[in-house]
């Protein structure tokens, strides 16, 4: 076998195989037996057929290409350890010169490389989340709207009042197709005024604003003319009267916060410990908001700052799979995908290439980054940790556990558990690091420990194809 091996720019390897006769030969006469056993030739039994035999039956050729796969399935691995390079992922067979003897090119990704440069002397400003008066009293005030009880009301219209309404929408001109005004027959409808303020708004944004003022027996017309956020194309530029006649009009009243109130959230003795407690609660919140965003920062200073190089299959594999748990989550939210498409103005090629292949790369990078950070900072887990960690999981699997019938469903998952904490736990010591890199306070990187008992060294490291995915 002769072997010439070229790098390319694309981070792979090529190989041009050139095999002689002598060496093909064994593999020839295994595709052979293998062809015999699988077929019914009459005064043989299977598999007995001779060589002869089989070469008139399929000729040469199909022996010849049956035991190129054999080849290469056995030698395959020898190819990969002569030329010393440490595969990406599965080599592509992409050119056949000839069959027998075998000459064929095949070309394998290399495994992605790796340079953090200073990663060290990454530095972000870290500043103390505070929790202000204000933040305090709009959660109080949260918690007070979520036991609102709806009262009638003469008053006009006021922001967070409940409006029960007839609603309908018509066109400005007739629809050619339906021969109609109507796009929406009148139908009752409930309006939370001031609950609209974002994207899902029905039936456009902050629409509710118009009927603030209004009272019962009232009928408010708004004019509006749809564009790019038409929610069907048919709507797109059309011209269009909401129409909304107020039947009633509800207050929503708050309870007041007092030792009978409180008593609804836990056994507080007064209303300043429920205060104190929802204080805490809020800063701990408030913490692990700020500290996601801080982590943030750091792992696209720590990419920035890295070169990375893979190849292209390992792109598109992570493509691929991010693609498909995109079509899974979809449908366990019975959405259908070409309806999907549509809604969103695209096809499956603009959404893989405007959509997800940018999510895919930027995910493959910041993954690969943060596998080599835990790598050159000896990143180990925290036995402790990882305790603490599964048995909270374990408790809040506990109501799952219980229901499940059968010994294999109970170790099912205990064992999905203990891998969800043993990942926490490790992506929490590798993002510990990385924050008291960005701080500033770099600590020492602990040399791997040597287990007394018998001297050796013993690496007690986690994979880390997960951590950024445990971190979420």
């Amino acid at each position: 076998m002769k072997i010439e091996t070229q790098k390319t720019e694309n981070h792979e390897v090529t190989f041009e195989v050139t095999v002689t006769a002598e060496e093909f030969q064994p593999y020839k006469q295994q595709a052979a037996r293998k062809m015999a056993a699988q077929a019914k030739i009459p005064g043989f039994r299977p598999g007995k057929a001779p060589y002869q035999v089989i070469e008139r039956m399929y000729g040469n050729d199909a022996i010849a290409q049956e035991a190129l796969d054999l080849y290469l399935e056995k030698e395959y691995g020898k190819m990969i350890d002569e030329a010393g390079i440490e595969p990406g992922g599965m080599g592509n067979l992409n050119k056949v010169d000839a069959f027998d003897p075998p000459a064929f090119t095949v070309t394998i990704p290399l495994a992605p490389t790796v340079d953090l440069g200073d990663y060290r002397e990454i530095r972000e400003t870290y500043e103390e989340p505070v929790v202000s008066d204000e933040d305090f009293e709009k959660t109080i005030e949260d918690i007070r709207a979520s036991y609102a009880t709806a009262e009638p009301s003469e008053d006009p219209v006021a922001d967070g009042d409940q409006v029960n309404a007839l609603f309908e929408i018509k066109r400005k001109d007739i629809d050619p197709e339906t021969g109609t005004d109507v796009l929406l027959k009148e139908m009752p409808y409930d309006f939370r005024v001031g609950s609209d303020d974002n994207d899902r708004g029905w039936p456009v944004r902050n629409y509710t604003k118009n009927l603030l003022g209004a009272k019962a027996g009232d009928v408010v017309k708004t004019e509006h003319t749809y564009g790019d956020d038409a929610p069907v194309d048919n709507l797109k530029d059309a011209e269009v009267t909401f129409i909304t006649t107020v039947q009633s009009v509800k207050k929503m009243v708050k309870p007041e916060v007092d030792e009978e109130f409180v008593k609804n959230f836990g056994e507080f003795e007064s209303v300043e410990a429920f205060n104190e407690d929802v204080r805490k609660r809020l800063k701990t919140a408030k913490e692990n908001e700020y500290l996601n965003g801080y982590v943030e920062k750091l792992t696209d200073a720590l990419v920035k700052g890295a070169t990375i190089t893979y190849a292209p299959a390992a792109l598109e594999s992570e493509v691929q799979e991010m693609y498909n748990n995109f079509k899974q989550r979809l449908q366990q939210q019975g959405v259908d995908l070409e309806m999907y498409y549509k809604v969103q103005k695209t096809d499956a090629e603009k959404f893989l290439n405007e959509n997800i292949r940018p999510d895919a790369e930027n995910q493959l990078k910041r993954r690969l980054a943060i596998q080599e950070f835990a790598r050159l900072e000896k990143i180990r887990l925290d036995f402790e940790k990882f305790k603490g960690i599964l048995e909270d999981m374990r408790n809040a699997a506990g109501y799952e556990y219980a229901k499940a019938k059968t010994k294999r469903a109970k170790d099912a998952i205990l064992n999905n558990v203990t891998d969800r904490a043993m990942n926490q736990a490790f992506s929490d010591s590798i993002f510990d690091r990385l924050i008291a890199i960005g701080k500033g306070e770099n600590p020492e990187i602990e040399p791997v420990k040597a287990d007394p008992a018998d001297g050796e060294v013993k690496d007690v490291a986690v994979d880390s194809n997960e951590v950024l995915d445990a971190k979420e």
